[in-house]
C-alpha cells in the first residue's frame, strides 16, 4: 500500500494498473483483502483486476511439487503477474514492494536451506520485468510512511504465527536474537550476499563457457565426457542453467543435482525435468506433469546392492528359478514414487495402484511398464514374465527386497 500510494502521487495514473492475487488460503480474510484493494483502486481511478485461486489448489500444487505453501503461492502469483504484464504490453514493468527486511529474511532462509551462490546472491532491484523500488527501505520506515500519510493497509494475520512458516520463524525468533547478540549482523549478511553475487556471476559464465547444451528432439544434450571432466561446481551450475532452458517454474534442489554430478546415480528427476546419463551423453528431458518425482528416483542398470530411502535392494542375474521375495524385471529398472495410473498386469489381471491400501508405495518400472509395487512391508504386486528361459531379447534381472521399510 505504501508503494502503491507513492506511485499514485508521482506517476500519471493512466500508466498504472493493479493486479491483486487472492490465493484461496485465508478464507474470509483473504477475500476481504481483495475487496480492500479493489475499493482503493476505485477511489484512485486506477484499473484493477482480482485473480482468485480456487481454494485447495495451492496446497495441491505444493504437495505434487514437494514444496512449501509459500513457494506454491508464489508460483501462482508470479504466473498471474507475468501473464497480465504480457497482456498490457512489452514495456510493462511489474513493481513489487519487497523491502530491505524481506531481502535479509530471504538470505537467512536460504542459508538455512543450504543454497548455493546464486541463491545467496543479493536480491536485485531489477530483474527482467520485475522492479523492487522499496528494496533499500526498511519495513519500519514503510509503516512510518503509512501512518504519517494516514494511508490504510491490511496485514496477513498468519504473519504473527511463529510456528507456521520458516519466514515467520526467521522474522519473529531468529532476527530478534541476532539483533540482540550480534548487532552488526545485517551489514555482515549484506556483504556476504554481495560476494555471493560475484561468485554466482563467475560460475554462470564458466558453466556456459565449459558446458553447452544442444537442443535435440525436445531434450537438451551435452557430452558426458566433457561434462564429467569439469569441476563439480561447474557441473552443478550447468545443470541449473539447463533446467532454466525449459522455463521450469520450480527450482530443483542442489542436493539432488549433486547426487548426479558426483556420479552417485545415473538419473534423477528435477521437478518436471529428468536428468540422466546414457552412454556418452548427459540429457535433460521433460517428463509428464503427473509423473514428476521431485528428485525421488533410483536407476539400476547392473546387478549389485542398492539403497533407496528405507529399503535395501539386491539385484542378481536372472534365472528360471522362482523369486520368493522379489520379482523379474528388464534392465534398466527405475524405482520411483508411485502414481495413480501405474498398474501391473499379473496373470491376466490388471492391478492398479489405486486399488492398493498401503499408503507408502514405490513403483519399479522397466521398458515393459510397471514391474512391481513395493509397499511398506514388501512387495504388494509383481508382473509375471512367462517363458523366461526362452527370452533372449532382454537382459533380465532378479530384484529382491532385503529389508522392510523401517519408518
Amino acid at each position: 500500500m505504501a508503494m502503491f500510494a507513492a506511485l499514485c502521487a508521482v506517476v500519471c495514473k493512466e500508466r498504472l494498473f493493479c493486479l491483486h492475487v487472492e490465493h484461496g488460503l485465508r478464507g474470509e480474510e483473504g477475500k476481504a483483502d481483495a475487496v480492500f484493494v479493489r475499493d482503493f483502486c476505485e477511489k484512485q481511478g486506477i484499473p484493477c483486476r482480482i485473480v482468485s485461486i480456487t481454494p485447495g489448489k495451492v496446497e495441491t500444487y505444493a504437495r505434487s511439487k514437494g514444496v512449501g505453501i509459500e513457494a506454491a503461492a508464489r508460483f501462482f502469483r508470479r504466473r498471474a503477474l507475468i501473464k497480465e504484464a504480457a497482456r498490457l504490453g512489452d514495456k510493462t514493468l511489474i513493481l513489487t514492494a519487497h523491502t530491505k527486511d524481506d531481502a535479509l529474511e530471504l538470505a537467512l532462509m536460504r542459508i538455512l536451506r543450504g543454497a548455493g551462490p546464486a541463491g545467496l546472491a543479493i536480491m536485485p532491484v531489477k530483474k527482467g520485468r520485475f522492479l523492487r523500488p522499496l528494496l533499500s527501505t526498511s519495513r519500519a520506515a514503510v509503516i512510518t510512511y503509512l501512518k504519517d500519510k494516514n494511508i490504510p493497509w491490511r496485514e496477513d494475520s498468519s504473519n504473527k504465527e511463529a510456528g507456521v512458516f520458516l519466514r515467520n520463524k526467521v522474522r519473529l525468533r531468529l532476527i530478534p536474537f541476532l539483533t540482540e547478540f550480534f548487532p552488526n549482523w545485517e551489514k555482515g549478511l549484506i556483504g556476504m550476499s554481495q560476494t555471493q553475487s560475484l561468485a554466482a556471476e563467475f560460475l554462470t559464465h564458466e558453466a556456459q563457457r565449459c558446458i553447452s547444451w544442444e537442443y535435440v528432439a525436445d531434450c537438451f544434450v551435452t557430452s558426458a565426457q566433457n561434462f564429467f571432466a569439469q569441476p563439480q561446481i561447474i557441473r552443478e551450475e550447468a545443470v541449473f542453467l539447463g533446467v532454466n532452458l525449459f522455463n521450469n517454474s520450480s527450482v530443483p534442489k542442489r542436493s539432488v543435482i549433486r547426487r548426479f554430478c558426483s556420479g552417485s546415480v545415473d538419473a534423477v528427476d528435477l521437478g518436471a525435468v529428468r536428468l540422466r546419463r546414457e552412454n556418452d551423453k548427459v540429457t535433460l528431458s521433460p517428463i509428464r506433469e503427473e509423473a514428476c518425482e521431485s528428485g525421488f528416483s533410483l536407476l539400476i542398470k547392473e546387478p549389485g546392492l542398492y539403497n533407496l530411502n528405507d529399503i535395501h535392494i539386491e539385484v542378481c542375474p536372472a534365472s528360471a528359478q522362482s523369486v520368493e521375495n522379489g520379482f523379474f524385471a528388464v534392465k534398466p529398472v527405475v524405482f520411483r514414487q508411485s502414481f495413480n495410473d501405474d498398474f501391473v498386469e499379473n496373470m491376466g489381471r490388471k492391478i492398479n495402484k489405486k486399488s492398493l491400501t498401503d499408503s507408502r508405495i514405490i513403483s519399479a518400472v522397466d521398458k515393459l511398464g510397471t514391474a512391481a509395487f513395493i509397499g511398506s512391508k514388501g512387495i504388494l504386486a509383481k508382473r509375471e514374465l512367462p517363458g523366461l528361459c526362452n527370452c533372449n531379447e532382454f537382459s533380465l534381472l532378479v530384484v529382491s527386497i532385503m529389508k522392510d521399510w523401517g519408518r
